[in-house]
């Protein structure tokens, strides 16, 4: 029982903090060139993904006991496929008419806008193009559908040794295109799987935290470092190393500070699905209304950072609960959560 505790606590705290650095990332500031801070931010925000793929490993190890593939399935059909078309649908709507393509749709498709309106669909939904952070729902989805595979690891253990491979195609494929999900899936295999190693030896990896945390935090700033230092060489290998020991380093500081940690955390965590369908919108609705007041874009500073963070999560927290308030336990269907 005490153990269940345990990873309802920091776990639990991880998912608010993974989907507050999402939520961050995604902000749409102009930054001076050369910002130290704007690059300090990125360095520090970009990529939580990682972050939110470990836990997604850590759960299914926590909660694999009882493992039965159809009705996992179903439940993901329901609390993740099913949102994410609906929450694509404005979105969509709005593309197709307007014709407002990004330029991570462009750059590798120039003739998009030419597309049949079937093929433009195909795109968005099986890519998850129409939006920035969708993407990751259908590359979440391969790893659904691997579900026996990672089941099949964890009751073999010796497999987990092929994290050491695992962790250097990471480092050589490379999250980018994110449109190209079959590489993203290759990309993010190593961190699920590390997730799912840290769940079943976590009782061994505190006791052995406990006795080298010193350690874990010292790398873990290290490498943070490196990347600040190295970021336009090196960005995406080091922000990938600097985000694996991250999870090490706030599995064990989550855990020992546990009765510390700001309830804040405990509700972006209940509302991570939705904050991470949603945030987008209250995002550029932000930017929208700031750049047709202010005549240019959001500046790049600590302070408009803070504000426009704080405006995002709010804003979204407050659409979320609304929406929860109507819709009752179907809003888990409408939104994740």
């Amino acid at each position: 029982m005490a153990e269940k505790k345990q990873f309802i606590n920091y776990i639990h705290y991880f998912r608010g903090l993974a989907i507050l650095f999402v939520v961050a990332c995604h902000l749409i500031i102009q930054w001076p060139e050369g910002s130290l801070t704007g690059r300090f931010l990125n360095v520090l925000t970009g990529n939580g993904t990682v972050l939110f793929v470990f836990i997604a490993g850590y759960l299914f190890q926590h909660l694999s006991k009882k493992f039965e593939y159809k009705s996992y399935l179903v439940k993901k059909l329901q609390n993740v496929i099913l949102p994410y078309l609906i929450i694509s649908v404005p979105i969509i709507l709005y593309r197709l008419k307007s014709n407002d393509y990004s330029d991570y749709i462009l750059g590798p498709h120039p003739d998009f806008a030419s597309w049949p309106l079937w093929e433009k669909l195909s795109y968005f939904l099986l890519r998850g193009a129409h939006m920035k952070p969708l993407w990751f729902v259908p590359m979440i989805t391969l790893f659904y559908l691997a579900a026996p595979l990672f089941i099949y690891i964890d009751r073999h253990p010796r497999w987990y040794y092929v994290l050491i491979v695992l962790c250097l195609v990471s480092l050589f494929v490379e999250r980018e295109p994110l449109s190209d999900i079959p590489r993203m899936f290759v990309h993010f295999l190593s961190v699920y799987v590390f997730g799912m190693f840290m769940s079943r030896y976590k009782d061994r990896y505190m006791a052995l935290a406990q006795k080298r945390y010193i350690w874990i935090s010292l790398l873990t700033v290290l490498v943070f470092a490196a990347n600040l230092v190295f970021y336009e060489q090196y960005n995406n290998p080091l922000n990938y190393l600097h985000k694996m020991l991250f999870c090490c380093f706030f599995l064990y500081w989550l855990w020992r500070l546990d009765r510390y940690v700001p309830s804040f955390f405990n509700l972006l965590a209940d509302l991570s699905f939705g904050l991470y369908f949603l945030h987008y919108y209250t995002l550029l609705a932000v930017k929208t209304v700031y750049e047709r007041k202010a005549g240019h874009p959001i500046p790049g500073t600590l302070l408009y950072w803070s504000l426009d963070l704080g405006l995002v999560l709010v804003g979204t927290v407050l659409v979320i609960l609304a929406i929860k308030k109507v819709f009752g336990k179907y809003s888990r269907n409408l939104i994740g959560c």
